[in-house]
């Protein structure tokens, strides 16, 4: 149901017509659970066949969340990679967790996100959140945090397209 919402984001937002349109959104995502296990399912890409085939290739990681790792990775392994981020462009970080959060190294992936000026936006599901830490990665814009008691909800056209509102 994850993999269903990423790939319905990418759907809505208007991608890039190549790897060097200078306007429009490239879209990558990256899985991380613990400390050291963060995974690149796919890099920046405008391409939506190689989105959906990296989407059904990916395994869930089903751990505790170390965001503050996860950030850190994202930074280094997405935007500043080769072919990573455009000069100038918006950087918009969407975190989907299902608030099994720890708070290690959070104040280092707010310090990371500050520097690179990103956006952040979370969509948190379920009941077992932590709202402290979740208002920590939104950079303390609690109406960047979005709670729904589960992914089905994530679906409903009323949630979704203010998402879509929200981050574009």
């Amino acid at each position: 149901k994850a993999r269903r919402f990423v790939e319905e984001t990418a759907r809505r937002l208007t991608l890039a017509r190549r790897e060097d349109d200078p306007l429009n959104a490239r879209v990558a995502l990256l899985q991380f659970g613990g400390p050291g296990e963060q995974q690149v399912a796919f890099p920046l890409s405008h391409n939506l066949t190689a989105i959906h085939e990296a989407l059904e290739a990916a395994r869930y990681l089903n751990s505790f969340s170390h965001v503050g790792a996860g950030v850190v990775h994202a930074v280094n392994a997405i935007v500043r990679a080769r072919g990573g981020a455009r000069r100038h462009a918006e950087l918009s970080f969407v975190f989907l967790t299902d608030g099994v959060t720890g708070n290690a190294s959070l104040q280092e992936a707010v310090h990371s996100m500050r520097k690179q000026n990103v956006v952040p936006t979370v969509v948190a599901v379920g009941g077992d959140v932590d709202m402290d830490v979740l208002t920590t990665l939104s950079l303390g814009d609690r109406a960047a945090v979005f709670r729904e008691k589960d992914f089905d909800s994530l679906a409903r056209p009323g949630f979704f397209d203010r998402f879509i509102r929200w981050i574009c």
